[in-house]
């Protein structure tokens, strides 16, 4: 028997101790004793025995009192209990079952038989505090378990919904929820070019945190600083003030976590930095399509006017010269000589006045073109736009319930 087995025996009978200490000493274990019930649940509460020896009938508190006191306090709520009592019937074994007993011997009894009691329930008791070992074992990784799962979930759920962000507002938020799962508090900047835009999970920023942000070492993805931890990445970086330094199981999750939600940001930054750059574009296109359209319109409306105009003072001048000629008296040949000098001119004017029409014609086809292209690009402008928001709004109803991975 192991003589470290401390074991306290609670009997007011003088013989009962002498016969207990010889029986145990000869096993090769020490007890100690109590007189009595007050005085025995001073000495476990002292010292918290590894089993107790219970007499029965005692004076002031009985054994089965001083069982239910054991049994309701914290300490001593798991330690076994064997009753030493001179009745043997059902009934009172029945009542040290009930009070809390695990064994019950009746006096007088054979040392052999106590021996054997007491290796019973060391081993009893053994088996006891390894089956709660792993019941607590369990029960941590099962916490564990599935504390990971939902943290994996939220990020899984984030990495699938990230697609439909289309602004920095919207993915900041996003990613600040899932810190907020996390139960991080963070300070976010995501940099588009020169410009740099902030957010966080408390709703403002101290100057000390921008600086530490943006003066920390950017060629380092991890930059710990007691409890803080900046994480970086080409167009962001994450201020995290609160890393669970006292939980390493829970810090080295959050660890592989941020990676996985942080390069979607990043990569997320890029496409929509395109995006926006691609809507500007579409629409200064847009509006540069509309002026040429205005400008080539009224161009060509113009030389259409003057042209008329042109055709209508030769038409003019013509007369006029026919009937200046016949009144200055001129020879025949000197008055065909000089009708057929004007006509020349006249015929050169209308062919360029007629080759400006053409070129009103032309300038109506560009705008014609220019026109149907306008009208495509307001077309992907508006496909895409919609896009976007049915993208949104499916997101939304896909992810209005919990994400099971399992």
């Amino acid at each position: 028997m192991d003589a470290s087995v401390d074991i306290l025996a609670i009997d007011d009978d003088k013989i009962s101790r002498k016969i207990i200490l010889s029986t145990l000493e000869s096993a090769g274990m020490v007890p100690r004793f109590a007189e009595n019930g007050e005085e025995g649940l001073a000495e476990a509460q002292r010292q918290i025995p590894d089993i107790v020896l219970l007499d029965v009938e005692m004076p002031g508190l009985n054994g089965y009192e001083v069982c239910d006191h054991l049994r309701h306090t914290e300490a001593t709520k798991n330690v076994p209990i064997i009753f030493l009592s001179s009745h043997s019937s059902l009934r009172e074994r029945m009542l040290g079952y009930e009070m809390g007993g695990d064994d019950y011997l009746v006096k007088p009894f054979e040392a052999e038989n106590l021996i054997a009691r007491i290796g019973v329930l060391i081993k009893y008791r053994e088996d006891q505090l390894a089956l709660q070992a792993q019941y607590e074992l369990a029960q941590k990784t099962a916490y564990i378990a599935m504390t990971g799962t939902s943290d994996l979930g939220m990020t899984v759920q984030f990495v699938e919904k990230s697609y439909t962000y289309k602004t920095y507002e919207e993915l900041a938020e996003g990613l600040l929820g899932v810190t907020a799962h996390l139960q991080l508090e963070c300070c976010l900047m995501i940099m588009d070019g020169g410009s740099s835009f902030w957010f966080s999970s408390e709703g403002s920023i101290s100057p000390l945190e921008k600086e530490l942000i943006e003066m920390a070492d950017r060629e380092k993805r991890f930059f710990d600083f007691g409890i803080n931890t900046i994480v970086n990445y080409p167009t962001l970086s994450l201020l995290v003030k609160n890393m669970p330094l006292d939980d390493p199981e829970r810090y080295g999750r959050i660890k592989d976590l941020l990676p996985i939600v942080l390069s979607t940001v990043n990569t997320k930054n890029s496409t929509i930095s395109v995006e926006l750059a691609l809507v500007e574009q579409s629409r200064d296109l847009l509006k540069a399509f509309g002026d040429i359209r205005t400008k080539l319109y009224y161009l060509a409306r113009g030389m259409l006017d003057k042209q008329k105009e042109s055709s209508e003072l030769l038409r003019k001048m013509a007369e006029r010269i026919n009937y200046d000629l016949l009144g200055m008296g001129l020879e025949e040949d000197q008055e065909e000589y000089l009708l057929t000098q004007i006509d020349t001119a006249i015929e050169d004017a209308m062919e360029r006045i007629d080759s400006g029409e053409s070129i009103y014609y032309a300038l109506t086809n560009v705008l014609s073109n220019i026109k149907g292209v306008r009208e495509k690009q307001e077309h992907l402008v508006e496909a895409f736009t919609l896009s976007q928001t049915a993208d949104s709004d499916a997101e939304v109803e896909n992810y209005e319930g919990d994400i099971e991975l399992f």
